[in-house]
């Protein structure tokens, strides 16, 4: 009985299963890896959208926009860079300091300029069209016009600026980007951004340059004008440059071939010759009027053309002769009547000087061909007083630091008092009033441009321009003995 007790304890205990604790921790282990190779994906993919297959991967999930349309005062802070100013910078630039920075340049424009690491590099200065092309749909940009130029001061500097546009505004496109043209590209006018920089062959640097307004262009001294769109899709995986190696040569022997009909004219001291007539221009124009709202994407609203009201003549009713009365001999007086004097109006003149002593002259003129812009002056767009966009403004002492830092950067007025040295055709020279803008400071003269019909003031005129009034700085420059040069025109009607 005692063992029949003691015999339950001595029965085996049933085995065991394996916990398998080895294979869960590896399997713990990959999941911890994926999820730290994802988490390091996504941040890749979303900050390198530059990248072809990132680009793909954004694109399907939404999360990538489509280039937008900046206004002018809401573009995205940047430097206006002259072209051998460009050229110094990246000159000297190694293969992979150009990587880096190209791309970090097409990165800010695919993202629209979310948040720009630094200022944006925008171009300026004049260029000679060496040739254009049409973008195809294995292009960067599916649709418009690239055209080849070189910078005018400095042909070692090269531009293909990119005109995105629809594609029934490409043959228009062609027809005016003509090899030899001149285009103009302005500070603070023409927001032309660098998206890509290029070392190509006999030491030249190619800049990938799109405009970010978006505008319309036409031909100053000609006819003609198109409007640009943002483009609706980038084909990322074509690459840039849009001008390979084979364009650019035969840009240069088209250009070569021009210049061989259209010779530089070169002035001989000794034995001057009149200047020959300027050819057309490209340069970019205000078409949205006032109060009208800018799209982001598409083409810009049609400028309102004025419709003319028909005349309606109604013919004359012919009247019935009356017969014609008989004929009476009648005896005529020879002598004439005494005249009888008229009295002619006497103009009242107008005063020469203000009550308080101040010299009065005629600031605005009238055209004297309506609808015609007079001799000389250009055309922009002019804003009434305070009405301007915003800006930084300056006197004449304080131009002088920024002419020595280089390129203004932002937009800038000049306010004062002036008196006015000279005067010419759409143009006068001012000098800052004697006061404390006269006394201090290095000597400076202030270069004036009006807009078409408008006069200068006479020579001899002082006056007075505060903020609301202020005129925009265009440059700054210090001549060889040191004077101030700053050239600014008129932006604000009288």
């Amino acid at each position: 009985m005692a063992n029949d007790f003691y015999g339950y304890d001595d029965d085996e205990a049933p085995p065991k299963g394996r916990d398998n604790l080895f294979i869960w921790t590896v399997f713990i282990l990959l999941l911890i890896g994926l999820a730290f190779a994802c988490w390091l994906g996504s941040f890749y993919i979303f900050g390198h959208p530059e990248q072809p297959r990132a680009y793909r991967i954004l694109k399907k999930l939404h999360k990538i926009e489509k280039p937008e349309r900046f206004k002018v005062t809401a573009a995205p802070p940047g430097e206006f860079i002259s072209a051998q100013k460009l050229f110094d910078k990246y000159g000297k630039s190694t293969r992979l300091e150009l990587e880096r920075e190209n791309a970090e340049l097409l990165r800010n424009y695919i993202t629209n300029y979310r948040e720009p690491s630094k200022l944006v590099p925008y171009i300026r200065g004049k260029f000679n069209i060496l040739d254009s092309y049409e973008l195809k749909k294995t292009d960067i940009f599916p649709s418009g016009v690239v055209a080849l130029a070189q910078a005018a001061d400095f042909p070692q500097m090269l531009i293909e600026h990119v005109y995105p546009a629809a594609l029934k505004d490409v043959p228009l496109q062609k027809k005016m980007l003509q090899t030899g043209l001149d285009m103009s590209v302005e500070r603070t006018i023409d927001l032309s951004a660098i998206i890509h920089v290029e070392r190509v062959y006999n030491g030249r640097l190619l800049f990938t340059v799109v405009p970010l307004l978006y505008g319309t262009y036409a031909l100053k001294g000609g006819q003609g004008t198109f409007g640009l769109e943002p483009p609706e899709d980038i084909n990322i995986e074509a690459g840039v440059p849009i001008t390979k190696l084979p364009q650019l040569q035969e840009g240069f022997k088209r250009f070569a071939e021009y210049r061989k009909g259209h010779p530089i004219t070169v002035v001989d001291a000794g034995n001057p010759a009149p200047p020959s007539a300027k050819g057309p221009e490209l340069v970019r124009i205000d078409s949205v009027p006032d109060g009208v709202e800018i799209p982001q994407t598409g083409a810009l609203p049609e400028m309102p053309v004025a419709t003319p009201v028909p005349i309606i003549v109604k013919a004359a009713t012919p009247k019935p002769v009356p017969p014609a009365p008989t004929p009476t001999r009648l005896v005529l007086n020879t002598t004439p009547p005494p005249a009888t004097p008229r009295p002619v109006p006497v103009a009242t003149p107008l005063p020469k000087v203000s009550p308080q002593g101040v010299p009065l002259t005629p600031f605005l003129a009238a055209n004297p061909s309506p609808g015609l812009p007079s001799v000389g002056g250009g055309s922009w767009r002019v804003y009434g007083a305070g009405k301007q966009p915003p800006g930084r403004h300056i006197t004449p002492p304080e131009a002088a630091s920024i002419a020595d830092r280089g390129d203004l950067g932002e937009r800038v007025y000049l306010r004062g008092q002036f008196l006015v040295t000279a005067a010419g055709e759409g143009k006068a020279v001012l000098r800052p009033q004697a006061g404390a803008d006269a006394k201090r400071g290095t000597p400076t003269r202030i270069i004036v441009e009006y807009p078409a019909g408008s006069v200068p003031p006479s020579e001899g005129t002082s006056f007075a321009r505060d903020e609301a009034r202020a005129f925009e700085v265009r440059d700054i420059r210090r001549g060889a003995d040191g004077e101030l040069n700053i050239y600014v025109r008129e932006v604000t009607s009288p």
